[in-house]
């Protein structure tokens, strides 16, 4: 217990040196129990195997192997979209030079089988690799945090045979650790954190000429204090404050403690100085210096949080990442308590979310969960999953697959900018599908330019589109045209 505390107190130190501000952030549920299955152990020898390209689908899932059997006829529907999995060292080579690569081989194999793109994301884990250091616990499965390794030059050999491994099986991007401001993913400093990215990052490029690095991927409520604290330096202190209160307000009733209220600058600078948003920015400053020094080549985004946040978010990522740097949604759900009692309200959001982060140039957008799981840790279903356990498509489930269904016929994909609608326009020379909507009110949608054109709801149902146009609503619609988005986008007003 004293070693932990002065572990503790080690990092909280180093939090303050890098940021003065002051700790911790959330951790979404997370589904990666491995298929199925007799497990074996395997050598450590490359794959032979064949490899498979897909069709890049900017749409993907994150699903629970246990139950993959159930989910299959929806992922299909899908397919072409992207996953991922972690990838332990201290689960892979559990004693030293002891490696066993059958549980990830076997994720990969599957996910190929579909169809998909698979991405890796590589963690050290707590073991004899990291001397004692680490260990904090989370869920039945006793998954440890990760902590600095003690010989470096051995945790670079194994990024390197994971990664000439798996790239002989069509895997190409590598994340380094995963949410770092959440205690029980990471044990370390950012400092430490900052090495053994770049570290990561050379046995990466050195074992795959065609692999990508991502960044770790701070937690979803990271960013609320990000926002907040831009606006204040950009001299916005009442939006500031109804930023910070918009993105948190579905944390305040369970996290309420570490993210109080606030209902005025002072309040709101108060906040920012507290522990937890000490934590949240000084990784978020290390996600950006990751970026400015080109150690990694993708920003990874997770988000949680209410849908009308993502424009503030979008415009916080532009200001703080170089010019055009690629922004990956790897973790995109919701996060709503109580919630579970609208499923048409619940769909309507999924949509506005998927549909806003395209739109905002983020490709791929992967949902996490992709079904409720009555059995795990979360019974309640704080984070809502696109289907029912026996793997039927909700509403939610309804409306990511007509998103991806038009996305997957799409070669551009534009943001729908006008008055007083909002959405995407995914389409190319034979047509535009977009899917649109009107939170204000008044928006309207030209007749249609042809007989081939059509409505619908995002759950397929036909709605009337004549001479007399359509009047938009909040609730977003799917307005299919034979034509370029060009000219399909000046059909709404």
């Amino acid at each position: 217990m004293q070693q932990h505390h002065r572990r503790t107190g080690a990092r909280l130190v180093a939090l303050f040196a890098a940021l003065a501000l002051a700790t911790s952030a959330c951790t979404a549920a997370r589904e990666d129990t491995t298929p199925t299955g007799t497990t074996q152990a395997r050598p450590s020898q490359p794959y032979t195997g064949p490899a498979l390209q897909v069709k890049a689908v900017p749409i993907g899932a994150k699903w629970d192997w246990s139950r993959f059997d159930s989910f299959t006829p929806f992922l299909k529907s899908l397919s072409g979209g992207a996953t991922f999995y972690e990838l332990v060292w201290c689960k892979v080579e559990p004693r030293p030079g002891e490696r066993d690569w059958s549980d990830v081989d076997r994720v990969v194999d599957s996910a190929r089988g579909l169809g998909y793109q698979m991405y890796l994301k590589i963690r050290v884990g707590s073991c004899w690799a990291t001397d004692g250091r680490g260990g904090h616990l989370r869920g039945e499965k006793g998954k440890t945090a990760s902590a600095m390794p003690v010989d470096m030059t051995r945790y670079r050999a194994f990024v390197h045979d994971a990664v000439r491994r798996y790239a002989a099986m069509g895997v190409h991007e590598y994340a380094v650790e995963n949410e770092p401001n959440a205690a029980n993913f990471w044990e370390g400093t950012p400092e430490e954190l900052e090495r053994l990215v770049t570290e990561a990052a050379g046995a990466i490029r050195e074992a795959d000429p065609k692999g990508l690095v991502v960044d770790p991927g701070v937690s979803s409520t990271a960013y609320g204090v990000a926002i907040a604290r831009h606006l204040l330096d950009g001299g916005h202190p009442e939006e500031a404050v109804a930023a910070y209160q918009r993105y948190y307000a579905r944390r305040f009733p369970v996290r309420g403690r570490k993210l109080p209220q606030v209902g005025n600058e002072r309040e709101l600078r108060a906040a920012l100085q507290g522990e937890q948003a000490a934590t949240n920015l000084a990784y978020l400053q290390l996600a950006d210096r990751l970026a400015a020094r080109r150690v990694v080549d993708i920003r990874q985004l997770h988000f949680y949080e209410p849908w009308d946040n993502v424009p503030a978010l979008l415009d916080y990522l532009k200001a703080s990442l170089p010019p055009r740097f690629p922004v990956q949604a790897w973790e995109v759900g919701m996060f709503w308590v109580g919630g579970d009692d609208q499923p048409d309200a619940r769909a309507d959001e999924v949509t506005k979310t998927v549909s806003s982060l395209l739109a905002g140039g983020v490709r791929p957008v992967i949902w996490l969960p992709l079904a409720f799981d009555p059995a795990g840790r979360n019974g309640d279903e704080p984070r809502y999953g696109l289907l029912d356990p026996d793997g039927a498509a909700r509403p939610a489930g309804d409306a990511v697959r007509s998103i991806s269904a038009a996305a997957s016929q799409a070669s551009s994909v534009r943001p729908v900018r006008a008055a007083s609608a909002s959405g995407v326009a995914l389409g190319g020379a034979g047509g535009t599908t977009m899917v649109v909507w009107s939170d204000g009110g008044g928006a309207t949608v030209a007749a249609p330019p042809s007989d081939g054109a059509k409505a619908t709801t995002v759950a397929g149902e036909t709605m009337i589109w004549g001479a007399a146009g359509l009047r938009l609503t909040a609730k977003p619609v799917l307005l299919t045209v034979p034509t370029a988005p060009d000219r399909a986008l000046r059909l709404i007003g």
